[in-house]
């Protein structure tokens, strides 16, 4: 598939698409408020907002992008019976969850990953893969908050896996204690890749 040439046809041009990767629990209210803050600080740095296209902290940066007057995405799967959430101007519609994964991590040109648990894990680890093996060019991936902040430091501990090269992994992702620091690692990222 032509993932640039689709993020043409979809959304304004020219765009950075960034991925926002966090929590399908709606009962983890603390983290939908940080996803809107999160949508809504990157529609308003110019940024689409492409997420799973669920509930929760998907629809939450979904609601935030579209009430700065930003573009929205959602990249969801027909193996699920949930029906996309209504904060989306383009649902792109996957048959499988590689598929989908593929196409969340195609679609974004920068990453945010928010609490949440085995499938933002999944696609933690796929992302930072992608970068790590140049499967994708580098893309900043940026771990928020202070959930998952110690996997960068297990996956360099030497204790855990003696001898084990992690090669790029180290570099190639980030944390970032707000939701302000995050957006300004995702704009100083792509700006210098300009």
């Amino acid at each position: 598939m032509d993932f640039n040439g689709l993020k043409n046809e979809l959304g304004p041009p020219g765009a950075h698409w960034v991925c926002v990767f966090g929590t399908s629990d709606p009962a983890d209210q603390a983290s939908a408020a940080e996803a809107e803050k999160l949508g809504y600080a990157l529609a308003k740095n110019g940024f689409v907002v492409v997420t799973g296209g669920y509930g929760a902290a998907m629809e939450a940066a979904n609601r935030g992008a579209r009430n700065a007057g930003g573009f929205t995405v959602g990249v969801t799967c027909s193996l699920f019976s949930r029906q996309p959430n209504r904060y989306l101007d383009e649902n792109i519609v996957t048959h499988s969850l590689l598929e989908r994964l593929e196409t969340l991590l195609r679609l974004g040109d920068g990453y945010v990953a928010a609490k949440g648990g085995t499938g933002t894990l999944a696609e933690i680890a796929l992302a930072w893969e992608y970068i790590n093996k140049r499967i994708v060019p580098r893309r900043p991936l940026v771990l928020l908050g202070k959930f998952w902040e110690a996997l960068p430091e297990i996956i360099q501990d030497e204790k855990a896996a003696p001898g084990v090269s992690i090669g790029r992994a180290a570099n190639s992702i980030s944390t970032a204690g707000d939701v302000d620091q995050a957006v300004r690692i995702i704009r100083e990222s792509l700006a210098s890749q300009t």
